[in-house]
């Protein structure tokens, strides 16, 4: 029971992980009564999660692949689909627990300085499209992901704006799986070798003691720019 009740980690991480837990709950039925044709999705669902949450700002390039890989699958317009899906809930947790973190009190030095102010200014003259250019083209998201709260842009505009330049994308990638012709085997080894190389650097980061205070704080054990 206490395992349920305290926190893992940031605010951040704990919001994904229960949540990850609680939509795989949810899916257990689904998967029972039709195991082929339920199981890989979710498991697609969760990993569209993982990659876009907490740890999505040291694992880029690696959603791609994957996308690749269930485009194969199942029909690219439905892994674009369960993808979108899976991508706004973690952002809309990341909107909100991202925004928490910013507006604490230790942040205020990073809120007040000079360079922030100037780039959230920048944003606020047109941030839909900003969000939007973002979310689709290789202008990185986690930029937007912390502008986006720290200016305290609408909810629904910045999820609307994701869904509109992430879903092309998603179904992009998905469909390129079948199109292009590399072996299955290369795809899952650029996917298993970019999250091994994420990995060690994230922890070659930390044994050193050489990440950022905003690392710290918002990255804490933030799709990937997809």
């Amino acid at each position: 029971m206490r395992f349920l009740t305290r926190r893992h980690g940031n605010l951040a991480w704990d919001g994904v992980v229960r949540g990850s837990g609680i939509l795989a709950l949810f899916a257990i039925p689904g998967v029972l009564w039709l195991p082929t044709a339920f199981g890989g999705l979710v498991g697609f669902t969760l990993v569209t999660i993982w990659v876009n949450g907490p740890l999505g700002i040291f694992l880029p390039a690696t959603y791609e692949p994957i996308l690749m890989l269930f485009g194969r699958v199942y029909p690219p317009v439905l892994v674009g689909l369960v993808g979108i899906l899976g991508v706004l809930y973690v952002e809309y947790l990341n909107y909100h627990l991202y925004g928490k973190l910013l507006h604490l009190e230790a942040f205020r030095v990073v809120r007040d300085s000079r360079t922030v102010r100037r780039v959230v200014g920048l944003f606020r003259r047109a941030p839909f499209f900003t969000v939007w250019l973002c979310s689709w083209s290789p202008l990185p998201y986690w930029a937007v992901r912390i502008l986006a709260p720290i200016s305290r842009y609408p909810t629904h505009k910045y999820l609307l704006a994701t869904f509109l330049g992430r879903f092309p994308r998603l179904w992009f990638f998905a469909a390129l799986g079948v199109w292009w012709k590399v072996d299955t085997a290369v795809l899952a080894a650029i996917s298993v070798g970019s999250i091994a190389l994420a990995v060690a650097v994230y922890a070659l980061k930390h044994s050193t003691g050489s990440a950022t205070p905003v690392e710290h704080g918002l990255g804490d054990g933030s799709a990937s720019g997809v």
